[in-house]
């Protein structure tokens, strides 16, 4: 790169971290003053953040050109790639998988299991990587097939997290293909979840609702009683005829 692009790349790379961490800072405000159930799913969720915490505070450094000199087109990048966009979208993908795997299959899977494997997960994940910008502030460049001696035991250490990490996959194919056949019932709605897609049986009927639904109700009043969020229009009755007003506390329908 010519000297004179240093400082626009320096500019528009940084430009990049003010949406970055605007979407850190939502996840933060989302679960800000939450009541949190640390289920699987939400486990794997906090993951995310972790992990994009690390990826954010890590590209700092390859944004600025003082130290991306020594770091560029090394592990320290490799590791930060990752943080940044697997550490974010793998975790979140097991994160939809364990939530919707009630509704999609109706039966619930191993918590248990579920819990062993985001914490082989996310510990072995962070060995993996942590210690790739380890090796890479030493100065090991990346797509090497021989690097010195002296990154020796780094790359072991890598090599043995990854080979432990992608045996952390067995525990979840073993958790939902045994819950796929012998998991107890999930019912319509294990999360105790607002949205409409809990309001319905799990796996939900064709057209998703033997009746059609009307919001009524506020979706994140958790634990509120008496909330009452959806109610179902009697068999047969015109969804326009019982639409509920405004007045009545009604905000939109289905």
């Amino acid at each position: 790169m010519a000297n004179y692009l240093h400082l626009p790349f320096m500019v528009v790379t940084e430009l990049i971290s003010i949406l970055t961490r605007a979407v850190f800072l939502s996840a933060l405000g989302t679960m800000w003053m939450g009541r949190l159930w640390l289920r699987t799913p939400m486990l794997f969720a906090l993951g995310v953040v972790f992990n994009f915490l690390i990826g954010g505070i890590t590209g700092v450094f390859l944004a600025d050109v003082a130290t991306d000199v020594q770091l560029q087109d090394t592990y320290f990048v490799v590791a930060h790639f990752h943080y940044t966009m697997m550490g974010g979208e793998i975790f979140v993908i097991f994160a939809a998988l364990y939530y919707w795997f009630p509704k999609v299959i109706g039966r619930m899977y191993s918590e248990t299991l579920g819990r062993i494997r985001f914490a082989g997960m996310f510990v072995l994940y962070n060995v993996t990587f942590l210690a790739m910008f380890w090796v890479g502030m030493k100065g090991m460049n990346r797509r090497v097939t021989e690097y010195p001696d002296a990154f020796q035991a780094g790359n072991v250490v890598v090599s043995i997290a990854a080979f432990l990490l992608a045996a952390a996959f067995l525990p979840f194919v073993y958790n939902f293909i045994k819950s796929w056949i012998f998991g107890p019932a999930a019912g319509d709605n294990p999360w105790q979840a607002r949205t409409l897609e809990w309001q319905t049986t799990s796996p939900p009927p064709e057209e998703n609702f033997e009746r059609s639904p009307i919001i009524v109700g506020d979706p994140y009043g958790y634990g509120e009683q008496g909330n009452e969020h959806v109610r179902f229009l009697p068999a047969g009755a015109s969804s326009q005829a019982d639409e509920p007003d405004a007045a009545d506390g009604a905000w939109g329908q289905q």
